[in-house]
């Protein structure tokens, strides 16, 4: 070995450390930004020396405590942590061991500095879950360095996952790359504050579709949908496969606006794809990242948001902090109505009265009042507006577009139940009568 360099051999961990790595992974860290390292030690004074070491090449974080360390891990998932492993209460092999067994702070890469130099010390840190072990005091350029390969090891492992977990219909990243860029834009939005969006975008129907056309046809179809998605995002956004008919996506810089914007264009592009067999339409479900949420917290927001814009009939953008239940559209949420209130509907349309109903269906006029209220609940019927006079209007539309949907979905005639045109006991002669 040249003068300079050093090689220390830890059971399987082998490090190389020179300046001249130290400048190579440096040149490969994106620029602008510095990598994020947090620094655990129980001692202000080596804090503070550690402060003076690293922070020309890094963006510092300093913890005085194991439970400080987990918890800022866990919340600002840093680059690298450099870890004592005498400290009280908490000691480092126990952090270790905490941070491994969680998967958002698993794959961070840890350094243990220690004043432990036997043998036996560092094997215990490196079999631990450590990547490398440095004894004190350390030297700072091989500190500097070290950390450097640290997260150059860590991009490339990073990079390897992603391409290995491309998904091989659509080219794009699969669903673990995605968590791990979510955890990642989490933690950089943290520290900048700069907002940041997620977007799911479901294929609608894509079960009917996958019956029209064939497997095969229908993963072009998802190929083709992938590049028109792509093509209309931006270069900063990032595009996954994140389910069989889903995709998501990560908007950097981008509030729910910004990113309601985005959904619209993709919405519409998809739209416009020609297609001889098959009509293509998304729903896209939004919400933006804040600080106070969870990543799991930020996800369901997300999937409730898409639920809701499925619920409303589909081809449709809807944002998590949208505070209706459901789109105010009367033929998707006619949808929700029962046999029973499609009965009603249907004898309101016939101008029938609230007794001669109960007389038809069998049920007393109370019943009848209440399937009304619900009818009117359900299709957000203005208080006042008749419902009487609302059904006439759009009854015919309602059961046929509803009826044509379904079929669409199941290939079954669905829709309000067969209505008996008899009139009641002795209506009609009432009717003549008068």
């Amino acid at each position: 070995m040249g003068a300079g360099e050093e090689q220390d051999t830890y059971g399987d961990h082998f490090i190389a450390v020179t300046e001249e790595n130290a400048q190579d992974a440096e040149e490969n860290t994106q620029a602008g930004e510095k990598p994020v390292v947090l620094v655990v030690d129980d001692d202000p004074d080596l804090l503070r020396l550690a402060e003076v070491q690293l922070r020309a090449d890094f963006s510092l974080i300093l913890a005085d405590g194991g439970a400080e360390c987990i918890q800022i891990a866990q919340t600002e998932s840093p680059d690298v942590i450099v870890l004592d492993m005498m400290m009280p209460g908490m000691d480092g092999l126990t952090v270790l061991e905490v941070l491994n067994e969680d998967s958002s702070t698993a794959d961070i890469p840890v350094i243990c500095l220690s004043a432990l130099s036997r043998i036996d010390d560092k094997l215990k840190g490196l079999y631990g879950g450590a990547i490398d072990y440095m004894t004190k005091p350390a030297d700072q350029r091989e500190l500097v360095a070290r950390i450097w390969s640290a997260i150059r090891r860590r991009e490339k492992e990073t990079a390897a996952l992603q391409r290995s977990a491309a998904d091989p219909i659509t080219q794009l990243p699969s669903r673990g790359a995605f968590d791990l860029r979510l955890n990642e834009e989490i933690a950089r939005s943290t520290r900048t504050s700069a907002p940041f969006s997620v977007l799911i975008i479901d294929v609608d129907q894509m079960d009917a579709i996958n019956k029209s056309i064939g497997r095969e046809q229908a993963d072009r179809l998802l190929a083709r949908l992938a590049r028109v998605v792509k093509s209309n995002l931006r270069a900063s956004d990032l595009l996954f496969r994140y389910e069989s008919d889903e995709f998501s996506a990560l908007l950097p810089e981008s509030d729910a606006g910004t990113a309601w914007v985005a959904a619209e264009r993709i919405r519409s592009a998809v739209k416009e794809i020609e297609s001889n067999t098959v009509l293509t339409t998304v729903s896209v479900g939004i919400a933006e990242y804040s600080r106070t949420k969870s990543l799991g917290e930020l996800m369901a927001k997300a999937e409730i948001a898409l639920f809701k814009a499925k619920e409303s009939g589909g081809d449709m953008s809807w944002r998590s902090d949208d505070p209706r239940k459901r789109s105010l559209n009367t033929v998707s949420l006619a949808e929700e109505l029962t046999l029973r209130e499609w009965d009603v509907l249907a004898h309101l349309a016939q101008r029938r009265t609230e007794q001669e109903i109960a007389d038809v269906l069998g049920i007393s006029p109370g019943t009848v009042r209440s399937h009304k209220a619900r009818i009117r609940r359900k299709l957000h019927v203005s208080p006042d507006v008749r419902l009487a006079d609302f059904v006439r209007e759009n009854f015919r539309d309602l059961s046929e577009r509803v009826a044509g949907s379904r079929n669409n979905e199941n290939g079954a005639a669905p829709g309000p139940a067969s209505v008996k045109n008899e009139e009641p006991n002795g209506s009609r002669d009432q009717r003549k009568s008068t």
